[in-house]
């Protein structure tokens, strides 16, 4: 598996929402992907977990945008079932420093089928990893930079 800025599947960890919604670190990439999906370029997957963590800041007009988001149907969610729980514990076992919700996270992508896995979390495992078939990325723009013009997704 090559390295492209136009994968067919994308699993997006929570900080990629929170980033969306907040205008910051990586909102730009964020943005791109969701127009992208919304253009049907792209399937697009997160976790259930992200409803619970992808919270934004307490300001509830964050909340809300990630909520309305969610229920798009461009963006599947991955339900953490015992499956998915049984390949989180596997990875948990085989790279110790990934724990918790980076497992069920990651998990969720294998589950997915996803080409990658894009997170600005890599404390405990490297961008350009390929992890039982997903390769792992920091948030990029979908086809490469300027493709969309910004703009906040509908």
């Amino acid at each position: 598996m090559g390295e492209t800025d136009r994968p067919e599947s994308v699993y997006l960890d929570s900080n990629c929402f929170i980033d969306w919604a907040q205008g910051t670190g990586s909102a730009r990439e964020a943005e791109s992907m969701l127009r992208a999906a919304k253009a049907g370029y792209v399937r697009l997957y997160t976790s259930t977990v992200t409803l619970a963590e992808a919270r934004g800041t307490t300001a509830s007009v964050h909340r809300l945008h990630i909520r309305t988001l969610l229920q798009e149907p461009y963006i599947t969610l991955v339900e953490v079932t015992r499956r998915v729980g049984l390949i989180a514990n596997d990875i948990t076992a085989e790279k110790p420093k990934i724990k918790g919700l980076d497992a069920i996270h990651l998990g969720c992508a294998i589950f997915a089928r996803a080409e990658m896995y894009v997170s600005r979390n890599f404390r405990d495992f490297a961008p350009g990893d390929v992890y039982n078939g997903v390769l792992l990325r920091m948030p990029f723009e979908f086809g490469g930079e300027g493709l969309f013009p910004a703009s906040e997704v509908d």
